[in-house]
């Protein structure tokens, strides 16, 4: 799917705008942050070298992008497949069927 389509301009704006109004008040998810808070505390209290710092935040940052891609493309999977529906067409069941959908 191109970056420029209408479906990943509507992704992108519900992602940035949208979601950050919903996840301020989502019980969980202040739970899991609440949770990370206190790991972040541990580990600042190891007083740990910069570079193993470093590693740690970058390996944190890389799943993070991970995560976040998923969820990018879960979105994008889900409204694809709503909009096959509506228009009446069958819905991939392979994999590699839905991948070039995307």
């Amino acid at each position: 799917m191109e970056k420029d389509s209408a479906l990943y301009q509507l992704m992108d704006t519900r992602m940035n705008g949208v979601m950050n109004g919903i996840v301020s008040s989502d019980g969980e998810y202040q739970a899991i942050l609440r949770k990370s808070d206190v790991y972040s505390g541990e580990l600042e209290r190891m007083e740990l070298p910069k570079e193993i710092r470093l590693l740690i935040d970058r390996y944190v940052s890389e799943q993070n992008a991970l995560g976040s891609r998923f969820g990018m493309l879960a979105y994008l999977l889900g409204f694809s497949d709503c909009k096959a529906m509506f228009l009446g067409k069958c819905l991939p069941t392979e994999a590699k069927e839905m991948n070039t959908e995307l």
